[in-house]
């Protein structure tokens, strides 16, 4: 129960951490001028937001396709790495906080039903 609780914690602090850092990272830092902001929060932000609700509600159906939501990001930011010549602190907190999202979902998943399976018998 309490490897439960606190992998869904820590899966929580990634998928938010994951969005407030491509909400900085689309705001503050710089881009081209061929290419508007809101573009940018429709392509980068608004892929979260439709598992949003079932991640706080801690569905397991939905950290598991989140998770496979969580390798767009992860190439993403590796790519960014790879191609920056500037700060790569944004693409750097990309790859981290969808990574650990990645695997803290995937250990829920497996955990939350291995709960389920004991309290059954």
């Amino acid at each position: 129960m309490k490897l439960v609780r606190s992998l869904r914690i820590i899966s929580l602090l990634s998928f938010f951490g994951l969005m407030i850092n491509l909400l900085l990272w689309i705001l503050i830092a710089e881009h081209s001028a061929n290419f508007p902001v809101a573009a940018w929060l429709i392509i980068g932000v608004m892929p979260l937001l439709f598992p949003m609700r079932g991640i706080l509600y801690g569905k397991t159906y939905t950290h598991a396709w989140a998770s496979f939501l969580m390798l767009f990001y992860i190439a993403h930011g590796i790519g960014e790495i790879y191609s920056r010549d500037a700060v790569i602190w944004y693409p750097l907190f990309e790859v981290v906080f969808s990574s650990s999202f990645f695997i803290a979902a995937n250990l829920y998943i497996r955990a939350s039903a291995k709960l389920r399976r004991d309290s059954q018998t």
